[in-house]
């Protein structure tokens, strides 16, 4: 028995240009009974084989994989496009997970903002890899960095903007940023991107200052979004050992006042502690 198109596509939950679509692909082959309307018809095994390339496509195979498994009489290829699936599937899943728990530590930093916000502490700064590429609004790669710098654009979320400020130029009251992509450390590891980082420059835990701050356009200076950083270190008596380095984990509002809320590590030289004779 032969059945029309628009009562297949209903069984399949698809449209009738899905179904010419598979038979432009090779998957289906109509027949047309009616050649005064054109009506195309399909029979049993035609609706079955399309259940069948459904499933292809739930596993991920493109639609010229799912013509050549359709239409293939050989069990040992049929069984080697399975097994390959299977580990690029599981490389899927794998990168799947690494993005869900970035999305939880975003999450977290978000639920954390009205406790941290202008606060300072103590902790240890995390490992960051980082490719600097601006100085103020001058793009500064090299011509190797910018070969490789769409390697570390494509590691989003992983990668995120990061800003380095001289703690130098601060002092004499002057804005002298770095802007760059940042990842970490565990980040880069589970990426298995080496040749990429070569391109950037490793900044390694150590002891630091730690604060969130909000920067708008009310404030888009560091001299502006660091005083109470740096009123802290002159109160406190702290040397500073290099400069401060910032993860932006929240941009929103761009059209009016471009609100961006930053993570950011001042590393300190911990005061030594008097020997004991």
């Amino acid at each position: 028995m032969k059945y029309k198109i628009g009562t297949v596509a209903r069984l399949l939950g698809v449209s009738p240009e899905a179904l010419r679509l598979y038979e432009r692909n090779g998957i289906l082959k109509s027949s047309v009974k009616d050649a005064e309307n054109g009506y195309r018809y399909y029979s049993r095994l035609d609706i079955t084989a399309l259940m069948r390339a459904r499933a292809y496509h739930q596993y991920g195979f493109s639609m010229k994989e799912t013509e050549a498994l359709i239409n293939s009489d050989d069990v040992a290829y049929v069984r080697e496009e399975y097994e390959s699936r299977a580990l690029r599937l599981e490389e899927e899943i794998r990168r799947k997970q690494l993005i869900l728990g970035c999305l939880k530590q975003a999450s977290s930093l978000l639920d954390r903002i009205p406790s941290e916000l202008w606060t300072i502490r103590r902790e240890t700064c995390p490992g960051i890899f980082r490719l600097e590429f601006m100085k103020g609004d001058e793009l500064i790669l090299s011509p190797d960095q910018q070969e490789l710098f769409p390697q570390w654009v494509a590691m989003a979320p992983f990668a995120f903007p990061s800003q380095r400020n001289s703690w130098k130029a601060l002092l004499e009251g002057r804005d002298e940023s770095y802007s760059a992509l940042g990842i970490m450390k565990e980040d880069a590891a589970a990426l298995d991107m080496p040749g990429a980082l070569q391109a950037g420059t490793y900044f390694p835990p150590s002891p630091c200052l730690y604060t969130v701050i909000e920067i708008s356009a009310e404030n888009s200076s560091c001299v502006q979004y660091l005083a109470h950083l740096k009123d802290y270190v002159n109160r406190h008596g702290i040397a500073a050992a290099g400069d401060p380095v910032c993860r932006t984990f929240l941009s929103m509002n761009k059209r009016e006042n471009y609100r961006r809320f930053r993570q950011v590590w001042l590393p300190i030289r911990e005061r030594e502690r008097p020997s004991r004779s």
